[in-house]
């Protein structure tokens, strides 16, 4: 049978288990809570002894029959975990699960985890045996669309309600790691104690973790402090801040600072504007004075450049990002700079 990530915290509230469980997928978080869910069911029906067996180069499939057919003097019921690199255990690793599920013993529960099975290998002997006898839960990535629902709707296991700002924020933020997003909803539980969080309780947080403020840092480039701006740049860098993290901060600002120019160019009145995109008051000024001094083409180009930067930070030269950084912020202060009409490529 088969079953979505979804369904499983239902079916393992039923009476009982099924004996095989066999977990796939190329998304870590979402394959390691499953597996951890089917363990901790088993755990609660009595299955109090485990075994685990990583499948990576050779491998001895006889264990899985020694296991399967000798219990401890300790333990009535076991888990056994086969863990496997690859879901192609080849033709001895196939035979041995093919039997296992002609043999099945109510005392074990065996729970195989792999990567992502393509249709040919759903389609193998003891793949159709184990989806048979057990269930067969594949996990898929999470998209760039779905991942600020995912966000909200983790939180909701926290007792908290983010807005879909927020989420959005925190999505670009993680660039669709599902474990740093986890980690962000854990902090943001820990650190803020309402129910409700919005934009700028996510921001606060972000930056209350640097010394140095990245939305200071942005606002100062902004109103033209070109001295400040720089000294909190290589403070960050000295902080040791991670690169990605900066650059998940800095797009979200320009993405809305080129949003409100093109917006208002085309005639939409500013305070209206900062209204809408939930500017506080002691951020218009540097947004005023930004906005004065670049175009919609000028902010577009820096938007443009920042392209390079994301090349840069997911490359083996993901330090040289700074130098970038560099340029795009003493380009946001006012200083032209050859740079972004000649951008590094790593």
């Amino acid at each position: 049978m088969r079953l979505r990530p979804e369904g499983l915290e239902r079916h393992l509230q039923g009476p009982t288990l099924a004996p095989i469980y066999f977990v796939s997928g190329d998304e870590p978080l979402q394959k390691l809570e499953c597996i951890d869910q089917i363990r901790n069911a088993a755990r609660a029906k009595g299955y109090d002894e485990r075994l685990v067996f990583d499948v990576d180069g050779p491998f001895d499939w006889n264990a899985i029959n020694q296991a399967a057919s000798n219990l401890s003097l300790f333990a009535k019921q076991r888990i056994i975990e086969l863990r496997m690199a690859t879901p192609k255990p080849g033709n001895e690793g196939s035979r041995v699960l093919l039997k296992y599920t002609e043999q099945l013993n109510k005392d074990n529960l065996l729970i195989i985890s792999a990567d992502k099975i393509d249709q040919k290998t759903q389609n193998n002997k003891w793949v159709k045996a184990v989806e048979k006898a057990g269930i067969l839960i594949q996990i898929w990535p999470i998209n760039s669309a779905q991942l600020p629902g995912w966000i909200r709707k983790r939180a909701q296991t926290k007792h908290k309600r983010i807005t879909p700002e927020a989420a959005k924020f925190i999505a670009l933020r993680v660039e669709g790691n599902l474990l740093a997003a986890r980690q962000e909803i854990e902090k943001l539980a820990l650190l803020i104690h309402k129910d409700d969080i919005d934009i700028e309780d996510v921001m606060n947080a972000v930056a209350d973790s640097a010394r140095f403020n990245v939305f200071d840092m942005i606002e100062s480039a902004c109103l033209g402090d070109i001295d400040r701006t720089l000294i909190m740049l290589n403070g960050l860098k000295n902080e040791g801040i991670e690169p990605m993290a900066l650059f998940g901060i800095l797009m979200w600002e320009l993405r809305r600072l080129c949003t409100i120019a093109h917006q208002h160019e085309a005639g939409t009145d500013i305070e209206h504007l900062f209204r809408s995109n939930r500017i506080w008051e002691q951020k218009k000024r540097s947004l005023n004075v930004v906005l004065q001094r670049h175009s919609c083409n000028s902010l577009d180009a820096l938007l443009n450049y920042c392209a390079t930067i994301d090349k840069t930070l997911k490359s083996t030269h993901k330090l040289q990002a700074w130098d970038q950084f560099h340029a795009v912020f003493l380009a946001i202060a006012g200083i032209n700079t050859t740079r972004l009409q000649h951008p590094f490529m790593a």
